[in-house]
């Protein structure tokens, strides 16, 4: 009965606006008759009024960065603030760099489009979330010193990475790392996709190639050490730290160094759904912590120091003060505008500190990033 009153509808509306009808007024002016049809449409569509409902305009049912996930390991956020701040477009460059800009910048290409509420607690609340910007497009001419970071991908690279992104291939073994015995199939390399959190596998395995590009070339790169993403885990197993758990995995007889004699040492960390990184900088005395998502974690920094008072006192015999250096939850950083390149930003951190470099790239060179290093690690080179 519906489709016949449907239907019925329809033939009382074809009726009303056939040629019949157009005709007995075509005595009107043509731009009377587009204007009273324009009428009639607006009449016919306006919406009919609905309860306003409770929640804010903004607000994402599905949003993946919840206050709750975020806290995890300790976390903490101001409610009053966003977690997100809004990087400064001059920011993403070198200083001495030049900016070739298509259209002005005004204060309005600094905010960001469609910001999301997070709920930050039971009872409505909500922590503010900013997406992808709208700014002007920005032509970057960087120095030679950073240029090998950005290089565009060759035509036969790009194919070689599709191909392994290719259905047919994600039960095939792609690389095998005979060094750490890490082993990528095509389904595990598919986490360097858009969209995807990064997995393990990949994350050590690129770790294991930037050791080996320091190996390569030592003048170019600090010396460091990478470790990989179980480590934090055992060492400070929540609640407790136990130092003997990771005490043999640093034996000169394994590495060739101790970890006293690195400039820097990485440690990555994963909070059930985010990525961040501890920073070890011997050459400034300090233990820096980094979060994409603009987080703190004093008891990480705590965590790493001790571990590498005791891990110097078991391999060099030696009692070292780190009362005095620095704990910092570094705020000016490339920060992340989604829910998933939190482990793509972790990596640039460490490539980027490893060279020596500011961190000079921006949530529009992910989409870059993940090919390159999907390149990368099907050629078992980092670049």
């Amino acid at each position: 009965m519906a489709y016949a009153a449907t239907k019925r509808k329809l033939s009382v509306s074809q009726d009303r606006f056939s040629d019949k009808s157009v005709s007995s007024l075509s005595r009107y002016p043509a731009t009377k008759f587009r204007g009273f049809l324009r009428f009639r449409s607006l009449v016919r569509r306006a919406p009919v009024s609905k309860k306003k409902s409770s929640r804010p305009r903004d607000y994402c049912p599905n949003v993946e960065i919840t206050h709750e996930a975020s806290n995890l390991l300790g976390h903490k956020f101001d409610s009053n603030e966003p977690i997100l701040k809004s990087p400064d477009l001059i920011d993403l460059v070198d200083e001495d760099s030049s900016i070739e800009q298509v259209s002005p910048v005004d204060e309005d290409d600094k905010k960001y489009s469609s910001p999301l509420r997070v709920p930050n607690d039971n009872i409505g609340n909500f922590l503010r979330v900013p997406l992808i910007r709208r700014s002007p497009r920005l032509k970057k001419k960087r120095f030679e010193v950073s240029q090998e970071l950005f290089i565009p991908l060759k035509e036969e690279e790009n194919a070689e990475v599709n191909s392994a992104f290719s259905v047919r291939n994600r039960m095939k073994v792609l690389v095998l790392h005979k060094t750490s015995g890490i082993e990528i199939r095509g389904e595990t390399l598919q986490c360097l996709k858009p969209c995807v959190w990064l997995n393990d596998d990949v994350i050590n395995l690129y770790l294991e190639l930037l050791k080996e590009r320091e190996t390569r070339d030592p003048q170019k790169y600090f010396k460091c050490h990478f470790f990989n993403t179980f480590f934090y885990v055992k060492v400070h197993f929540l609640p407790s730290y136990n130092y003997k758990a990771v005490r043999r995995w640093t034996r000169h007889k394994r590495l060739g160094y101790n970890l006293i004699d690195c400039d820097i040492i990485f440690v990555p960390i994963h909070g059930g759904v985010h990525w961040t990184l501890a920073v070890i900088n011997k050459r400034e005395c300090k233990f820096l912590y980094l979060d994409s998502l603009n987080g703190s974690d004093p008891t990480v920094l705590t965590a790493v120091a001790k571990y590498f008072v005791d891990e110097v006192k078991d391999k060099n015999g030696k009692t070292i003060d780190v009362g005095s250096w620095d704990m910092e939850c570094v705020k000016d950083l490339p920060l992340q505008q989604n829910g998933y390149d939190c482990g793509m930003f972790m990596l640039k951190y460490i490539d980027f500190f490893s060279r020596g470099l500011g961190l000079q790239f921006s949530q529009t060179d992910m989409p870059y990033f993940r090919l390159r290093t999907a390149k990368e690690i099907l050629r078992l080179q980092a670049d």
